[in-house]
């Protein structure tokens, strides 16, 4: 019987200038994975051309609200709220994967 040899990866001193690039580098991870995740989920149910649409169509119409002042904040919340859906996450992954 072969045993899985674990290397364990030491997290650097917190508060150093490795830390933080550390820290940096494991929440790129993390949102890459989530991005990649939600991209796959909405490709595999046949969804992504029509999230991709509806996405961009809502984006749009709130982008265009922000230039009344006395609905700035609430199309503001309408837009973080949209780019923290999964649409966004998948969105962002296909445009960050044709970059490369």
């Amino acid at each position: 019987m072969t045993t899985l040899r674990k290397d364990i990866i030491k997290v650097p001193e917190k508060g150093t200038y490795k830390w933080q690039l550390f820290k940096q580098w494991t929440d790129e991870f993390r949102q890459t994975q989530a991005d990649h995740v939600a991209y796959i989920a909405l490709h595999l149910a046949g969804v992504l051309e029509p999230c991709r649409t509806k996405f961009d169509k809502l984006m749009q119409h709130h982008r265009q609200q922000l230039c009344d002042s006395s609905k700035m904040q609430r199309h503001s919340r309408a837009i973080e709220r949209l780019q923290n859906t999964m649409s966004a996450a998948a969105m962002s992954y296909e445009s960050n994967f044709r970059r490369h």
